[in-house]
This record gives structure tokens, sequence and C-alpha cells, in this order.
């Protein structure tokens, strides 16, 4: 893999364009993007990060027009009601296919995921490409979601390129919220910091669900387990005592309470906003740590913003917690 910097898109989008694997910064998290029209190089995608065919990918836009080559015809007026008030942003919108779409991309459903990032960078990259990109996170199958490009070049994948992101750049540090779109309907798939209750407000003719099960994988980060790091992680109780060699991450910090050298802080005030932009960071950090074997995590409130947290700590932990 080679690093390169945003001066050097235009080699990048050459490589997307002839079938290549790059990886870029977006304004959730680092995506690895291949030609989403070409089947072979999205079958790089599968083939770099070991991820299996059955997880669907994310299809990424520059223009909305784009939309009208992805999705099949009629497109739900759902889909232009959420695209002009949360694109480009973090908002993944699931419709009906057209034939254009490989099933490979979609896992051969018959709908497919499309958004519209906001950075600079994923924008630029994109548009010079002149193709829509499909990309999932940046990582090995079920490992951190990378934040930054350091974060990318820790997986040693087979992908040709990593644009460096731009330091002052914010980013809301979680994926995108997946909604699907269907009649009348409208359901939360995927929680981001996109809300139901921000949803609701555009949609207003609208039913918006939040199913607590899904019934099949129409979008990734459906998965039980995902996102987690290569140490044990735990969820923090006061009550117990940390064992030793443990590293903790805090959502808030108390006055006048002393904390050790290997507590990592998301928030200083339990801000979601700050706690989601922070949490892979804080998570990559004590993996990175050597003296640190094992990472505890306290949670957070699991309304607005927090379910989207709580969605993300609830599948990093799984595994170990079962």
């Amino acid at each position: 893999m080679t690093l390169i910097s945003e001066n050097e898109i235009k080699v990048a989008a050459d490589c997307l364009r002839n079938g290549g694997l790059v990886a870029f910064p977006t304004e959730t998290v680092y995506g690895l993007g291949a030609n989403a029209l070409n089947p072979l190089a999205v079958a790089g995608i599968f083939n770099a990060k070991r991820r299996p065919n059955f997880d669907p990918l994310i299809v990424h836009i520059a223009e909305i027009e784009q939309i009208e080559q992805l999705y099949s015809h009629p497109i739900n007026p759902g889909v232009y009601l959420l695209a002009a008030k949360f694109w480009p942003g973090p908002l993944t919108i699931v419709h009906k296919k057209s034939d254009l779409v490989p099933e490979l991309v979609t896992s051969d459903l018959d709908a497919v995921g499309v958004r519209m990032p906001s950075h600079p960078i994923a924008q630029q990259l994109i548009k010079l490409a002149g193709v829509p990109v499909a990309a999932p996170s940046a990582n090995r199958f079920g490992q951190l979601s990378p934040t930054s490009y350091k974060h990318v070049e820790k997986q040693k994948m087979e992908i040709d390129y990593i644009i460096q992101n731009r330091d002052n750049y914010e980013s809301v540090g979680i994926e995108s919220t997946v909604v699907s779109i269907e009649n009348n309907t409208c359901i939360i798939l995927r929680p981001g910091v996109i809300t139901a209750e921000d949803i609701q407000n555009v949609l207003v003719d609208f039913i918006v669900i939040t199913p607590e099960k899904n019934i099949k994988l129409v979008s990734p980060g459906l998965l039980k387990s995902h996102y987690s790091p290569l140490k044990p992680l735990y969820y923090y109780s006061e009550e117990n005592e940390l064992p030793k060699n443990s590293g903790l991450i805090l959502h808030k910090k108390e006055a006048n309470k002393t904390y050790t050298s290997k507590t990592v802080f998301t928030s200083e005030t339990e801000n979601l906003l700050e706690v989601a932009a922070n949490l892979f960071s804080a998570l990559h950090k004590m993996e990175e740590d050597d003296e640190v074997t094992q990472i505890y995590i306290t949670k957070t409130t699991n309304t607005g913003i927090g379910r989207a947290i709580m969605d993300r700590l609830n599948k990093a932990t799984y595994q170990y917690r079962s």
C-alpha cells in the first residue's frame, strides 16, 4: 500500500476507475473504496478485508443525480426528502436497486444502500473517479473501525493507496445511520448521529420504525459481533475493581477524582457528540498500548445519539460477553 496526500487525489481517482482499492477519509470513518460498478474490483474489497460475501456494501456518490442510476424506478419520494435534508452527510438510504448495481455489492439482495459523504476529500475523490464507489470501513472484518490513516496502515491489508486525512476536519467518528424506505415506512437499520427523531421530523407522513432485532442483513454493521478491538472489551462498573493491566475508557471526568494513567476520556462532560467522535480513536489507543491487556468502558444513555454509541459498544463487547 502507498500513502499519499490530498494533493494526489487524482492518482487515487484513476486507481479507482481502473479497478484498484483506495482507503479514504469520510466524515464518519475511513472507507475502503472500489468502483461499485466493477464486480472484480468489488471482490477485491471482500478479499482485502476478509469480509464474508453475505455482508452488503454501501455505495458512495458525489451527486444526488447518481441515485437515478443506482435505484430502480419509481424512487420513493421519501428518498428525496431525506437526501435534501441530510446529504451530503452521515445517512445511508437503502432502496430497491437497479440492474446496474452488481449483485456482489448487495450480497444478492434486491436493495442497495447509498450515501453522499460530506468530507471534502471523499467528495473530490468520487467526482474525479467518475464512478460510484462501494466502500465499507477500511479495516479487517469485525475489527475496530478506523478514524485515521494510521488506523488503516496497521491493518496491513492488500490495497493500493491510502489518502491522508485532514487533521483539522471534524469527524462524527462512527458509521452512518442506515435507513430503509418502502412505501410509507422508514426503518432504522443502523443507528447513527442522525437519529430516528431527526428522520421523523423530515418524514412527517411516514411511519418511522426502529426494530429491536434485524430480520435480514440489508446493510453493513448488523451482525451481533462487530467493531471489536483485538483485546477483550468489557463494560465497567464502579462497583468492580479493575484487574491489573486494565485500560479504562470513560465519557465524563469528575472533579477532585484521581484517574490512572491508563484512563482515556471520550468527553469530559458526557457530550454524546464528543463521545461518538472519539469512541473508536479511544479504543484504538487502548488496543495499541502494550501495557494494557484488557479494556473496560462505561455505557452511555441508550437514547438519541447514545443509541448509536451503545449499538457499537454492544457489538464490540459481544464476543467477550458470550
